[in-house]
Parts: structure tokens; C-alpha cells; sequence
């Protein structure tokens, strides 16, 4: 059961990314947001360019400074076909410990230290349940959000970088169904393999320490990249507004601009004739 919560957990943050993408998406065409999204940009493609060479891919075009573009281009034929499900999801995980190991360089006031929790049964109240724990686990984060002390300057810099990688943890449109596939590989292999660690230790000598290190690896990763999300979506919404406000000033702008120049059907005869 823990798998599959863990499952459920993977598919929300998936949600989340998407959600990010979409509304995101017009707002990007934009020079600025493209250099803030930078950062993020460079650690997908680090991140996807890594996981294709490890699952035997071979990566045939990574343009990290290219701002117009956030993929890669790879081949994975035969038995590597494997980086089709891997890659897709790798940049969730990839942004999720970005952001861990910059916010503990820096001291940040970001609380990332979060798992997914458990899924008690499939009946209802099981789903109630678990939906109770991440609904409390969005309200702790908002609620520490509006606690942080806005006068630091560091925290200024880990939004920015924040907002940089969640917007680039969505795979692309094309391999949504892809990063799915991954995210149920992923709980199903570690659940094969907490079969068989416990059969081949024994169930006295409880779980072996190399996957419970694992284990906790992938459930950390996990719940900071839902609250990476989390608060990318919070800082997205002042964007996204900012970003619709310009655009809306911007085309008054030039529609008056338009109006304010003299048509020639408005000009005297003799001005007409020379224009």
C-alpha cells in the first residue's frame, strides 16, 4: 500500500507540473521570464541528457543556453527504450533535489522535509484519509509561506530559482503518458524489490539498510517536488497576472499609438497627393 500511495503521490505531482506548464505557457514567450526560467531549464536538460545515457540511450542534441527551447533530442532503440519512461520523469526528481541542496547551502527558510503518506486501504475512508494528509500538507506549506521573513534577500533568490525549476518539472506535452508509464515503474520496481530484500534478509532481521536509504531517498524526492510545485503554483499566480496586465497596457498602448497617427484620408488634398 505504501507503493501505491507513493504512486498516487508521483501522478499528483505530474498534475501539478502540467497545470504549471499550462498556465505558464504564453507567459513564457515572454524574454524576461525566459531568462528566470533559465536556470530550471539547464538542470531538465543536465538531468535528461544524464538519465538517457544511463538507461543506454544515446543523446543526439542538448542546447543548454538555448531559452526558446526546454528538450533535448535523443534515440532510444531496442533494449534502452527503457530512458522513454525514465526521462520524461527525471526532471521532477532532478529539480526537486536542486532545490533541497540550494535551500541547505543557503540556510533557506523553505521546509521541504516531507514524505508522502500512506494509504490505509482503497475503500473510501482510505481516500479520505490520505487526501486529508495532503490537503493539511498544502496548508503548512502556505502557511509557512506567509511566516517567511520577507526582508531576507536570500529568499527572494530561492523563489526565483524555485519558480525556475517547477515550471521546467513538467515533461513535455508529448510524454505525458510516458512520465505516467515511469511513475508506475518506479513504485513497481521498489515494491518488488522490498519483496525481495525482506525474503532474502529474513523478516526478523527487518528491512536491509541499502533500501531503506533508498527507500527514504525516493519518498524525500518525492515530497519535496510536491512542495516545489506547491509554491511554484503560488509564485506563478502573481506572475501570470503581472504578465496578463502587461500585455493588456501594452496592447492599449499600441492601439492608441495607432489611433494618435494621421491617415491619409485625413490629411488636405495637397498633403494627400504628396503622401
Amino acid at each position: 500500500m505504501q507503493y501505491v500511495a507513493l504512486l498516487l503521490w508521483l501522478l499528483t505531482c505530474l498534475a501539478m507540473a502540467a497545470l504549471m506548464q499550462f498556465v505558464m505557457t504564453g507567459a513564457l514567450t515572454h524574454r524576461f521570464l525566459q531568462v528566470l526560467a533559465a536556470p530550471g531549464a539547464v538542470v531538465r536538460k543536465l538531468a535528461m541528457a544524464v538519465a538517457t545515457l544511463l538507461c543506454g540511450g544515446t543523446v543526439t542534441r542538448v542546447r543548454l543556453y538555448e531559452l526558446s527551447s526546454r528538450e533535448i533530442d535523443y534515440e532510444a532503440p531496442g533494449a534502452s527504450s527503457l530512458a522513454n519512461l525514465v526521462v520524461p520523469l527525471t526532471p521532477l526528481f532532478a529539480g526537486a533535489a536542486a532545490l533541497t541542496a540550494l535551500n541547505a547551502a543557503v540556510s533557506g527558510p523553505l521546509e521541504l522535509d516531507c514524505e508522502p503518506p500512506t494509504l490505509a486501504s482503497f475503500d473510501g475512508q482510505g481516500l479520505t484519509a490520505y487526501l486529508a494528509v495532503m490537503w493539511g500538507i498544502l496548508f503548512t506549506s502556505v502557511r509557512q509561506a506567509v511566516q517567511w521573513h520577507w526582508a531576507d534577500p536570500r529568499l527572494y533568490l530561492l523563489i526565483a530559482l524555485l519558480f525556475s525549476l517547477a515550471v521546467n518539472a513538467a515533461p513535455a506535452a508529448g510524454r505525458l503518458k510516458e512520465a505516467v508509464l515511469g511513475a508506475c515503474l518506479l513504485s513497481a520496481v521498489l515494491a518488488v524489490l522490498s519483496t525481495v530484500a525482506v525474503r532474502r534478509m529474513g523478516v526478523a532481521a527487518g528491512t536491509p539498510v541499502w533500501f531503506a536509504a533508498l527507500r527514504t531517498s525516493v519518498m524525500q524526492s518525492a515530497g519535496a517536488a510536491f512542495l516545489m510545485l506547491a509554491y511554484g503554483l503560488l509564485a506563478a499566480l502573481p506572475v501570470g497576472v503581472a504578465v496578463r496586465a502587461y500585455e493588456m497596457l501594452s496592447a492599449r498602448g499600441g492601439t492608441r499609438r495607432k489611433r494618435a497617427a494621421p491617415q491619409i484620408s485625413d490629411l488636405p488634398v495637397e498633403r494627400r497627393r504628396a503622401a
